[in-house]
């Protein structure tokens, strides 16, 4: 009994210093690592904060308080947590950095979106920055959990061999003291072992991974209290360490994901180029179908080559983490592509890089645009008309001109693009052009006659044109000047040449005509007067005299008509020309009674641009001619009819008349050609080139349709004259 009685009291004494070694080292163990593993998951918590967090505010706070932690002396109880809680220290420190940039970058540049872009790119390294560092800081928390398990499971053993001891002593001296033993034994299990069972137990089934929770009893002792609460505390962290590596290896996932779905080409090469991994877009950008044989130097074009080794080596010597150039990749077939290429370094801490990723987008479109735009901007540059381009906004300011600008002006570029429209055009309609201004006119253009002050201090007359453009939200006016002197001088010539023609016209026809009149009456006269003297011979001789002389005085009268078209012709206006077909007709009524005729003016007739009794004359002339060359068997029926053709009408005179051979519809608008001699139609043979005339002068064309003995179609061109008005 005495004996039983001694062993369970040094069994009391052992497990009492077992519980007491727990209290003073075990517990404050694991109390010291479940602070410094509450202390991690805060500090990972405010590092995410710090390279998501969109308001400045936020991200600014959750630094402070992240690099507070990293000082906070929980971690520092062991020298590899304290390690690399600094370097994660260190990495906020340049996440902090990246976001500043980021801030300056938005602050310094409101709605830019060249900054815009910059400011995300810093936001993205910085997030890129942290991820690794939150996969170390929860390898440290499962290192702290490990430390705090093992320690609990040492404890929990040693307790478990104590009770088993005791359950032995218990078992030998159960005949002797039952019912102390029974009352004892129950005591201990309920107050001490079972307790220390189920804890070891939960904590051996969180290490083997199990799933499922257990329920742990009311704890008997404040020691067992603090192991219980240890072991939920484990356990939730194990279970948060378990949904980060899941959310870790999702993440993983969608980058694999994005990697191989991306429409931009994405390598990644070793420190020699050689590539390691690219996506299927690399692929099919230079036309391969592996892509582990291949190395970055050589797909690299030679000239790009040698533009690209001073950025790599600043790279390697860690001037920089990323640089971007437009280079060639050599293709399959040996062609060349050009892409905007972004190279960002892949290194540990502060060693040599060690991987690269490359991103490259083809660019080929946008080179190929470049370099017809060199190649247009470089024919506009050796123009030899002066182009040029203002910008309204700034008063007139020339803002680009070529070099044939700069010699018409005699100064410099530079000097140039400083001058306003008052500097070279001293006789600038100042209200004219702010009314151009006021109401721009996209892609029209405008052509007007003014004078610059040229080099030398000359003031020459000159032709511009004016476009109104646009480019990038902002316009500009754009044209040509061209120096019309010689121009003017040639006009100048040309006009009096046409003076001094018009001038001798009226004065022939004038001097023609007297002689003709008096040859004419005084053969009317002889023949009244000796008629009975002459033989039917003499008479008919005196009759072709007459006849000739009418002839000859009408040919100087159409001759006249046909010089003055031009020179005695109206400005054109709006003109109906159902009134004027109208008066065309009034003055043929005799000609369409005599004939029998009928002249249908259709309904439709429009409003157009011309110079009306011109207008009378060219369609009396056709209307004429239906009439003079009627099929002998049928009656004239003469359409006057009209056809909208865009900005112009087509106007169309129709008759059922003799028609013409297809060989000769040119040949009938010339001066002086008959196609018919004189004794069987009447005329001198001018009548449809004056025709031409007026419908050249009105800016149209004049054609015929017609076969022999179908009849023929004329057909004429004038502008329209609501189109014309807007213009």
């Amino acid at each position: 009994m005495l004996a039983v009685l001694g062993a369970m009291l040094v069994s009391g004494s052992t497990t009492h210093r077992v519980v007491e070694d727990s209290r003073i080292h075990t517990v404050p163990r694991i109390l010291e690592r479940q602070r410094a593993t509450a202390n991690l998951e805060r500090l990972i918590r405010f590092g995410w904060i710090t390279a998501t967090a969109t308001s400045a505010h936020d991200w600014r706070q959750a630094s402070v308080t992240a690099q507070a932690l990293a000082y906070h002396p929980s971690l520092s109880f062991d020298d590899e947590v304290r390690r690399q809680v600094m370097t994660v220290h260190a990495i906020i420190r340049q996440v902090v950095g990246k976001r500043e940039r980021a801030l300056t970058l938005r602050t310094a540049t409101p709605g830019g979106g060249s900054a815009e872009a910059q400011a995300q790119e810093q936001d993205r390294e910085a997030r890129e920055l942290w991820m690794p560092q939150e996969t170390i800081l929860v390898s440290l928390q499962g290192k702290l959990a490990d430390d705090g398990v093992r320690l609990m499971v040492e404890r929990f053993d040693r307790v478990a061999e104590i009770a088993d001891l005791t359950r032995q002593l218990a078992i030998g001296a159960a005949v002797l003291i039952l019912l102390i033993l029974a009352a004892a034994t129950l005591i201990v299990w309920r107050n001490l072992l079972l307790p220390v069972l189920q804890v070891a137990q939960t904590m051996r089934g969180t290490l083997d991974g199990g799933a499922q929770e257990r329920s742990l009893p009311s704890p008997a002792t404040a020691e067992m209290a603090v192991m219980q609460n240890a072991a939920v505390q484990l356990r939730e962290a194990l279970h948060r360490a378990a949904l980060r590596e899941t959310a870790l290896k999702a993440s993983e996932q969608r980058l694999s994901s994005i990697f191989a779905t991306s429409e931009a080409a994405i390598v990644l090469s070793d420190a020699q180029g050689q590539v390691m991994q690219a996506n299927d877009s690399f692929l099919r950008l230079i036309d391969h179908d592996k892509a582990l044989d291949l190395s970055l130097d050589h797909l690299t074009h030679g000239d790009d080559a040698a533009r690209e080794a001073p950025l790599l080596r600043a790279m390697l010597n860690g001037e920089t983490d990323r640089y971007r150039l437009d280079k060639r990749l050599r293709r399959h077939d040996g062609s060349c592509v050009w892409v905007d290429a972004s190279v960002r370094a892949i290194r540990d801490g502060d060693a040599p890089p060690h991987q690269f990723v490359t991103v490259a987008i083809d660019i080929s479109e946008r080179m190929r645009a470049e370099q017809e735009l060199h190649f247009i901007r470089a024919l506009v540059d050796q123009s030899a008309d002066p182009i040029y381009c203002l910008d309204p906004l700034d008063g007139g300011r020339m803002v680009w001109a070529n070099a044939a600008t700069c010699r018409h002006f005699g100064t410099s570029q530079k000097h140039l693009l400083t001058m306003r429209i008052p500097d070279w055009d001293p006789n600038i309609d100042a209200p004219a052009v702010e009314a151009m201004w006021q109401n721009p006119e996209p892609l029209s253009t405008r052509v007007f006659e003014t004078t610059h002050r040229v080099a030398g201090g000359d003031i020459i007359p000159v032709e511009v044109s004016a476009t109104w453009l646009e480019h990038d939200g902002k316009p500009y006016v754009a044209g040509y000047i061209r120096d019309i002197r010689d121009r003017n001088r040639m006009l100048m010539a040309v006009r009096r040449s046409n003076e001094d023609l018009q001038q001798f016209a009226y004065v022939a026809s004038h001097d023609l005509q007297e002689p003709l009149r008096m040859v004419a009456s005084f053969l009317q006269l002889l023949e009244r007067r000796y008629a009975d003297r002459l033989d039917t011979a003499g008479r008919e001789y005196i009759q072709f005299a007459v006849d000739g002389a009418v002839r000859m005085k009408q040919l100087i009268e159409d001759l006249l008509a046909y010089s003055r078209i031009d020179s005695r012709g109206l400005q054109p206006q709006p003109v109906d020309l159902a009134v004027i077909a109208q008066a065309a007709c009034d003055n043929l009524v005799s000609a369409i009674a005599e004939n029998g005729g009928r002249v249908s003016l259709s309904d439709r007739l429009p409003m157009v641009m011309g110079d009306q009794p011109q207008l009378i004359r060219l369609l009396q002339n056709l209307i004429g001619n239906a009439l003079k060359y009627r099929a002998p068997d049928r009656f004239p029926d003469i359409t006057v009819s009209a056809q909208r053709h865009g900005d112009t009408w087509i106007i169309a005179v129709s008759d059922n008349g003799i028609g013409i051979a297809p060989q000769y519809h040119d040949r009938i608008f010339m001066i002086f050609q008959r196609l018919h001699g004189i004794a069987a139609y009447e005329g001198t043979g001018i009548g449809l080139a004056i025709c031409k005339r007026i419908v050249e002068r009105h800016g149209g064309e004049i054609w015929v349709e017609s076969q022999e003995n179908t009849g023929s179609t004329f057909k004429f061109t004038l502008h329209a004259a609501d189109t014309a008005a807007h213009e």
